[in-house]
């Protein structure tokens, strides 16, 4: 009896194990694609990159942020136009609609975002924004790609896209 039990404990090690590294190709090969995906864009070379966050695809998704998702911010000094914002997207065959001109209001003299440009790809909402700290200095150049489902659903409270890997739906 103790040997029956022994092997079906082990047995089912063995499976947990071989469960992990499944899913975890899966993670991996989900979040490969999305990198590959935004590495697409092209970016201005005078641009300089401030962040670049990546929050690879997991079987359960903590923090509130979505998995997988990426986050990129730039700082240029030179003008950016929304048609600028269009093309960075358009290398990535992604249709950016932007909200405005890319203008500073007049009367602000605080951080102000000067224009949005949304787009969608393969089940990814692409976000570009144009802002600036004050009047004068460099402007910052904000990248967001995140699941659809996430950001659609009640700003991502909907459970199955907040903790349920992209894999699986």
């Amino acid at each position: 009896m103790k040997k029956i039990l022994g092997a079906i404990l082990i047995g089912i090690v063995v499976l947990a194990v071989a469960a992990f590294f499944i899913v975890r190709s899966f993670e991996d090969r989900v979040t490969e694609d999305l990198v590959s995906q935004v590495s697409q864009l092209t970016i201005p070379a005078g641009w300089k990159m401030l962040d670049d966050v990546i929050e690879p695809d997991r079987f359960v998704c903590l923090g509130g942020n979505p998995c997988p998702s990426i986050s990129r911010r730039w700082e240029t000094d030179s003008v950016v136009t929304a048609r600028d914002l269009e093309q960075i997207a358009a290398t990535a065959n992604v249709t950016l609609t932007v909200d405005r001109p890319c203008e500073r209001p007049a009367n602000n003299i605080g951080r102000a975002v000067q224009c949005t440009g949304l787009g969608v790809k393969d089940g990814y909402n692409y976000q570009l924004s144009l802002s600036s700290a004050a009047p004068g200095e460099p402007l910052q150049v904000s990248l967001s790609v995140r699941p659809v489902i996430f950001s659609t659903l009640a700003g991502g409270a909907f459970l199955g896209a907040a903790v349920l890997p992209r894999w699986l739906w």
